[in-house]
């Protein structure tokens, strides 16, 4: 609903229908069990160094 109120409010429904192909392809991915196994699974290995955060000024 914020989405939508403030697609409203700016005269812009972009972000709405952005917001459903998001939705679209979630439940295509929940349909769909292999998919959904593939992109659930955990990572083969290790995916290296992760990289120090910059200092909040």
């Amino acid at each position: 609903m914020d989405t939508a109120r403030g697609a409203v409010a700016l005269d812009n429904l972009a972000p709405i229908a952005l917001l459903l192909t998001q939705w679209r392809h979630s439940a295509e991915v929940h349909a769909d069990p292999a998919l959904l196994a593939l992109i659930t699974r955990e990572p083969d290995g290790d995916l290296g160094p992760a990289a120090m955060p910059e200092a909040a000024e």
